[in-house]
């Protein structure tokens, strides 16, 4: 640190307050000594950097530096799967910071609980200096802080803007692996019901999949009829069922489950059925399970990254995690032949 400083003609404070990107440093200055830094092949001991970190989290007397906020902002009145999938991303993050020895806190956001504006307060009074922003019901709904003083990461693609780190499950290798595992167990006729906001909500990543896998097997004797709506009702779902006639079928939708568990029970084929996000009501359900506690530990790791660099506000190249999915044998898509010998 000692050669930077000589180098770019500052103090070593003001090098390492730069290599921190502290806002106290100009900005000319800030670059000057980064580009001499990375001239010279300086490199900061992470470990070190980590200590530090904690160190001045210590220093700042009563302040909750070893709190992390985990902002919540889904209304009472969301669905069961909604709720369970809340509860895996926010038990995954809760973990994940306590192995890193923070302790989560969550706040609820809108309705009821705190706007966005107020929570940023909030923090800056109370010292916290990172969050964590859960999905929201919203697709496309931007953030209108700037929190130049914090370090954020999200969870899904549900918060469109600004550009955020984030941490996601793969769904389009997730998709890919449920209809792959389809074809595998012998259906060659998979439909899929999907709803544009599902669709919209992982930045639409189901829906690309499908036209891909469409066009991959267009040769191949494999086909995949798509129920694609704004909202999936249940006369045009089974309407859809009697005219495309699938063999399985594929969803994201959570009001769905028990809709095709009667349209089974009635249908003289025993079609089969898959989920592609698994959760407690659908225990005995093939299906992706998207590995939800994962995704949200994987938001605080890139929230604790950002906390031991010292590097705050909304990021110049945001990074994307994306955890895989596992596929779940399920008594709901046994393969066809399966199917028909349990009639």
């Amino acid at each position: 640190m000692k050669h930077v400083a000589q180098a770019a003609g500052v103090s070593v404070m003001t090098v390492s307050l730069a290599l921190r990107r502290a806002p106290s440093i100009p900005a000319a200055t800030r670059e000057r000594v980064l580009a001499e830094a990375e001239r010279l092949g300086y490199r900061r001991n992470p470990l070190v950097s980590a200590l530090m970190a904690g160190l001045r989290g210590r220093n700042q007397g009563g302040r909750e530096a070893h709190v992390l906020a985990y902002a919540e902002s889904f209304p009472a009145n969301a669905t069961r799967q909604q709720t369970e999938s809340l509860r895996r991303f926010r038990a995954g993050a809760t973990a994940c910071a306590a192995r890193h020895g923070y302790r989560l806190e969550l706040f609820p956001l809108g309705g009821s609980g705190l706007s966005e504006a107020r929570l940023e307060r909030v923090m800056e009074a109370r010292g916290i200096r990172g969050v964590v922003f859960a999905p929201v019901p919203r697709p496309g709904t931007p953030m209108k802080q700037t929190w130049a003083n914090h370090a954020v990461a999200a969870l899904g693609f549900s918060i469109a803007a600004p550009a955020l780190h984030r941490a996601v499950n793969h769904q389009i290798h997730s998709i890919r692996l449920a209809l792959k595992s389809l074809l595998a167990l012998g259906y060659l006729r998979i439909g899929l019901v999907i709803s544009r906001a599902h669709d919209e909500r992982v930045d639409h990543h189901w829906l690309s999949s499908v036209l891909l896998t469409q066009y991959e097997h267009r040769d191949t004797g494999a086909s995949f009829p798509l129920l694609f709506e704004d909202r999936v009702r249940p006369q045009a779902l089974a309407v859809w069922l009697k005219r495309e006639r699938p063999e399985v079928v594929l969803t994201t939708e959570p009001q769905i489950a028990p809709l095709m568990r009667r349209a089974r029970a009635a249908d003289g084929s025993g079609f089969g059925f898959a989920h592609l996000d698994l959760t407690p009501d659908l225990r005995d359900c093939s299906g992706i399970d998207q590995n939800n506690e994962r995704v949200g530990a994987a938001g605080v790791d890139l929230v604790v990254e950002q906390l031991h660099g010292n590097d705050f506000g909304l990021p110049e190249n945001p990074k994307t995690v994306l955890i895989e999915g596992r596929w779940v044998p399920g008594a709901t898509a046994p393969g066809p032949g399966a199917a028909g010998r349990r009639r």
